[in-house]
């Protein structure tokens, strides 16, 4: 039985090596009649795969710029990035060729339609993109499986990374490659083609083959902003210069955000309304709108800024000092303000109003600041600052409220604070502000080294003092106002 069965197992092993001799060649017949043979055997075989070639897949091309006006301009690529005032495109695309075909993978740029890699302006070879994931950096081919790359296109170079893909950050390498290094003129179409390049035999002969992605284009926006134009007329930075040049001698020169209240203040008075602008702004068409340049600013202005008193009103608090509170755990305001209006004129307070701000802890000082836009730089101005009296009649004869308060006063410019001298303070600058009178302290020959006014008091009192029963922390601030001082 056991002989028997070994017979048949040979003999069918026998039958397997006689078959695989009779196949021993495997013939492709092509469509051009040339034909292929592969020889197979124990140690040779055939494989075969057939493919159809499937356009690249461009991820997310939905990258957008917004500018003034809230115009949004849609761009055709994956990513946008201004460096320097110029724009750099980028684009991220996984391509379905198989490895074995072992293409390069590359953009053809273009200003006209109907790009190949041999018609085009530029274009360039692009290697494997990187991601970071959790800190790990890999090939998008090793983590996802695919067949992913980047371009840059643009004037200057960047080490930005690429954009976001699965909430991973991809990034170029340390060595910058994949750029096309070129200007995007601005209002310009540009057009742009994915391929990949590989080799194949036709006839015999090996050949270079590309395989094409669909023809895309993006249009850099022709915007305003990019040509110093605004959606209404603001002075360039031109006329800036002149103005200061003209007018504030060595001063700095201010910005448009610093010097356009007090232009919108006299645009709006009579001398400003009427005053024809046509010849000092210029107007251009853009994508996102018309776009108007002031180039010079008019004489007749800097004469009515320089020239108007300036009142501000006491209830235009600024800022207020804060303290820690234990009981909210968070930051409180140190004083409460009460608004007081209608003050009987026998008191003489200017403008018949005051704010009283009485400190939430009476152990600590606070400061109160004032702001005002409309103090030109470098004019000379008397400065009045007005205190209220007390004008509560019915709080009871001896209360402390009646008691006399000690400040310094101080002007804000570019995060400096610098002391006022106050006529009637001591050789610390410190003025004693009763609370029985109305108080006008007057500094003669004030004035800013840059657009516009930030002014603060602060209490100075003493805790002993206050535990005396000499002074408190009340202040009562009434209408501050500054008077051009002619030249004689």
């Amino acid at each position: 039985m056991m002989k028997t069965k070994t017979i048949f197992l040979t003999a069918v092993l026998l039958g397997c090596f006689i078959g695989a001799a009779a196949q021993d060649v495997t013939v492709l017949h092509m469509k051009d009649g040339t034909t292929k043979r592969y020889p197979n055997g124990l140690r040779q075989s055939t494989s075969m795969s057939f493919y159809e070639y499937a356009h690249a897949f461009n991820f997310t091309v939905n990258a957008t710029t917004t500018h003034e006006n809230g115009y949004s301009a849609d761009w055709g690529v994956n990513q946008v990035l201004k460096r320097n005032g110029e724009y750099v495109v980028g684009l991220l695309w996984e391509d379905n060729v198989p490895i074995n075909f072992h293409a390069q993978h590359g953009v053809c740029v273009g200003t006209e339609a109907g790009l190949t890699v041999d018609n085009c302006l530029m274009k360039v070879y692009a290697s494997d993109a990187k991601v970071k994931y959790n800190g790990y950096t890999s090939n998008l081919l090793d983590m996802f499986g695919g067949h992913f790359h980047y371009v840059w296109i643009g004037a200057n170079k960047s080490q930005s990374a690429m954009m976001n893909y699965a909430q991973n950050e991809l990034e170029t390498p340390d060595t910058l490659v994949n750029y096309i290094t070129t200007p995007l003129e601005k209002g310009k179409t540009y057009y742009y083609r994915l391929f990949s390049e590989g080799k194949v035999l036709e006839g015999g002969q090996e050949k270079t083959v590309v395989f094409y992605d669909d023809e895309r284009s993006f249009r850099v926006p022709r915007v305003m902003d990019d040509y110093g134009y605004f959606a209404y007329p603001c002075a360039t930075d031109e006329a800036l210069a002149a103005f200061a040049t003209a007018h504030l001698d060595t001063l700095a020169v201010p910005s448009w955000k610093q010097l356009e209240p007090l232009w919108n203040k006299w645009r709006a008075a009579d001398e400003g309304k009427d005053f024809d602008l046509s010849t000092y702004i210029t107007t251009e068409q853009f994508d996102d709108g018309t776009g108007y340049r002031l180039n010079r600013i008019p004489d007749e202005f800097y004469t009515w800024a320089a020239n108007r008193e300036i009142v501000i009103d006491p209830f235009d608090v600024a800022d207020i000092s804060k303290i820690y509170d234990s009981n909210s755990q968070d930051s409180i305001y140190s004083v409460t303000l009460d608004s007081i209006t209608n003050v009987d004129p026998k008191w003489g307070v200017p403008g018949g109003k005051y704010v009283r701000f009485e400190p939430v802890l009476t152990s600590v000082n606070h400061s109160i600041t004032y702001r005002s836009p409309g103090v030109m730089a470098g004019v000379r101005y008397k400065l009045q600052l007005n205190f209220a009296p007390e004008t509560n009649e019915d709080a009871a004869p001896d209360s402390t409220c009646f008691l006399p308060t000690k400040i310094r006063v101080y002007t804000i410019e570019n995060g400096t604070a610098t002391r006022i001298e106050l006529p009637a303070g001591d050789n610390k600058g410190t003025a004693v502000i009763p609370a029985t009178e109305t108080t006008t302290i007057e500094v003669e020959n004030f004035s800013t080294a840059t657009m516009g006014l930030d002014m603060y008091y602060n209490t100075m009192v003493l805790n002993s003092e206050l535990r005396k029963g000499l002074y408190n922390r009340i202040l009562r601030v009434a209408e501050i106002r500054l008077i051009p001082m002619k030249d004689e």
